[in-house]
């Protein structure tokens, strides 16, 4: 996410405030203009080949589906017969880590079961730690009171530190999340204010080359313009993460982050589809990469597989169950479409007239022909 207003900028991957009307001025925009194919020449990275391996991984959703809930069903039979409290705490919060990119209601259902079982320990340290889990998870989808309610029942000063990070991360999300979508003035730069303080803290505590570190680190580089420092960062992640994985996913796309205020749009392309194909492929249905990826395919023209990709993230965000997201994703999708069929249609009534205008241009020449050849014979 873009925080025009604030100091510094963080792109929050799992929820991305849509820039509708930038958006729409695009579609609305290109719609009249016949599609161009022309890319940019880069040896390293065959575009087209890229979206042929999402369209292949949209086709077998279904099946990387499965995959996910058979881990699911494993930690849940293993919830059932476990009586350790401890043991029972990691499977709960290994189920709350399966399901908050795939469906948010039962991620807050076992993220409330972790809270119960801590309690449960005396364990205000991990309670501390859940609580802030759960508010990340539900600003996420926009339920940003609750996770300022949940904020406030946390014990800090029972706080390790990744549970410090976990809350710094929370609260950095919420007040940027709020600082975008506050109508007043004084109020939006009052939360990126926030928001810059809690980046801070998140820095400050959070592990060097954990994840949290290092998509910050990344944010504050590219701000300051440092874009071949930035992409050193992005270069020693992607170099710990394992190949496929929703990890790698998330390291590709704040990579994009990088070439798009490089203007290197064949390399954003890129990194967006590595994201999204990764998702697909580990079942994560809040989507957000392919979404972007299917903005740019606007740019470019490709309506058609633009299309195709808003409504796989649409079927996705409605498992999800985040309403905001649908409502987004869902408009979006509709735009879109008339979008596409504006331009189909304005393409069929070109080729109206360039289909009519050819048969005149022959029937002219007929014409002219069968003049010549009967002046021709009266010689």
């Amino acid at each position: 996410m873009y925080n025009g207003g604030s100091k510094l900028f963080t792109f929050h991957y799992s929820l991305l405030p849509i820039k509708m009307k930038s958006f729409l001025i695009v579609l609305l925009s290109i719609a009249a203009v016949i599609p161009s194919w022309a890319q940019e020449a880069d040896d390293e990275v065959d575009l087209q080949a890229l979206y042929q391996q999402i369209d292949e991984a949209i086709e077998q959703a279904p099946r990387y589906v499965t995959i996910r809930q058979g881990k699911i069903a494993d930690a849940q039979n293993a919830l059932l017969s476990e009586g350790s409290m401890e043991k029972r705490f990691a499977l709960a919060e290994q189920l709350f880590e399966l399901y908050h990119p795939y469906r948010n209601d039962s991620a807050l259902y076992y993220a409330d079961l972790c809270v119960a079982i801590a309690d449960s320990l005396h364990r205000k340290d991990m309670e501390g730690l859940c609580l802030s889990r759960k508010a990340r998870q539900c600003s996420g989808v926009g339920l940003y009171v609750e996770a300022l309610n949940l904020l406030e029942k946390v014990d800090k000063r029972a706080l390790g530190r990744e549970g410090l990070t976990k809350y710094y991360e929370a609260c950095m999300h919420i007040y940027g999340e709020l600082g975008t979508y506050s109508q007043q003035h004084d109020d939006r730069w009052r939360y990126y204010g926030l928001q810059d303080s809690y980046r801070d803290s998140v820095l400050a505590v959070a592990e060097e080359g954990s994840e949290e570190y290092l998509h910050l680190k990344m944010d504050v580089l590219t701000a300051r313009k440092l874009y071949q420092d930035a992409l050193a960062v992005s270069d020693s992640w992607l170099g710990k993460v394992a190949d496929g994985t929703h990890e790698e996913a998330f390291a590709a796309f704040y990579r994009s982050v990088v070439y798009d205020k490089l203007d290197n749009h064949h390399q954003v392309r890129y990194w967006l589809g590595k994201s999204a194909l990764d998702d697909i492929k580990c079942a994560v249905y809040d989507q957000a990469s392919l979404f972007m990826l299917a903005e740019r395919l606007c740019e470019d023209g490709d309506y058609k597989r633009a299309y195709r990709y808003v409504r796989f993230c649409e079927e996705c965000n409605m498992t999800f169950s985040s309403q905001l997201r649908n409502y987004q994703v869902r408009y979006v999708a509709n735009v879109l479409e008339a979008s596409y069929r504006d331009s189909q249609a304005r393409y069929s009534k070109l080729l109206f007239i360039a289909t009519t205008g050819a048969i005149l241009l022959l029937g002219v020449v007929a014409l002219l022909l069968f003049r010549l050849f009967r002046k021709r014979h009266k010689e």
